[in-house]
């Protein structure tokens, strides 16, 4: 029978204990479960795939479900593994979650065969990339999707932290224009909800495309992201709209999108 890996990384989210909830009620209980707790982005991630690595023998595939997201479905990991089985040349099975941010889907719930590998010596932002061909990874937006909701009910502080590592990611030289894109909508839905933690994750990103904030600010370990929002966080969502579009104009808001985006990445890689 396959057996099953669940790794849970946790830095203060306030969807946790629902989260943890949601996994012990899936009807597929042959997993052990993993939690790290309270370590920097990149040393977690590592310490999780350096796990389900060197126990490859124990375990045929890991699910990676982030203390962030609580689960859809109670059959989820029943069908994930389900999915993995039938699809022999599959290494990375990644499902799209519902986005508190955006409004939108996006891609979120990551299953991994254990003949996966990672890079452990990466220096980015994307810390959990798998060295895995695009032709052995199935990205699933409709049958299974949204496996989960991600942010349902997100703190402040994880809001904004949230919205500076999208920023960092936004201007990367790899998959720039996916998270400027995700940021935009992300714009969007703070316009359309009001809602004060959306607006803190724009103005996160705003704030490092002013070169506020550089890739080793981001943890919950570096007490320079509490300090920064102390500024931010009593404000209502007028108020966060006004710094957000100041911090816009500021940082090239007038120029088009595109543009702007690929004049703040040059201006801003020694950030990355």
């Amino acid at each position: 029978m396959t057996k099953v890996l669940v790794g849970t990384l946790y830095s203060g989210e306030n969807e946790y204990e629902e989260c943890l909830a949601a996994i012990r009620s899936q009807s597929f209980q042959n997993f052990d479960h993993l939690v790290i707790k309270d370590l920097p982005e990149l040393e977690a991630h590592n310490k999780l795939y350096k796990t389900f690595i060197d126990q490859a023998d124990k375990y045929d595939l890991l699910i990676k479900v982030d203390s962030d997201m609580v689960l859809c479905s109670s059959n989820l990991f029943e069908n994930i593994v389900k999915k993995m089985m039938e699809s022999p040349k599959i290494d990375v099975f990644s499902i799209a979650v519902q986005d508190f941010f955006s409004g939108e889907l996006i891609n979120g719930l990551n299953t991994y065969r254990n003949i996966v590998r990672w890079d452990f010596q990466r220096k980015t932002v994307f810390v959990d990339i798998p060295e895995v061909p695009i032709e052995k990874t199935l990205f699933d937006q409709k049958v299974l999707a949204p496996a989960a909701i991600h942010c349902k009910n997100p703190s402040k502080i994880q809001a904004f932290r949230y919205g500076l590592h999208r920023g960092l990611k936004s201007i990367q030289k790899i998959h720039s224009t996916t998270h400027w894109a995700f940021l935009e909508k992300t714009w969007r839905n703070f316009l359309r909800t009001k809602d004060v933690r959306i607006g803190l994750a724009v103005l996160g990103a705003e704030l490092v495309y002013a070169g506020k904030f550089t890739k080793a600010d981001v943890d919950y370990t570096n007490p320079k992201l509490g300090e920064m929002l102390d500024k931010y966080k009593a404000m209502n969502n007028r108020e966060i709209k006004r710094e957000i579009l100041k911090l816009r104009f500021r940082n090239f808001g007038l120029l088009p999108g595109d543009l702007r985006r690929r004049y703040i990445r040059y201006l801003r890689s020694k950030n990355l």
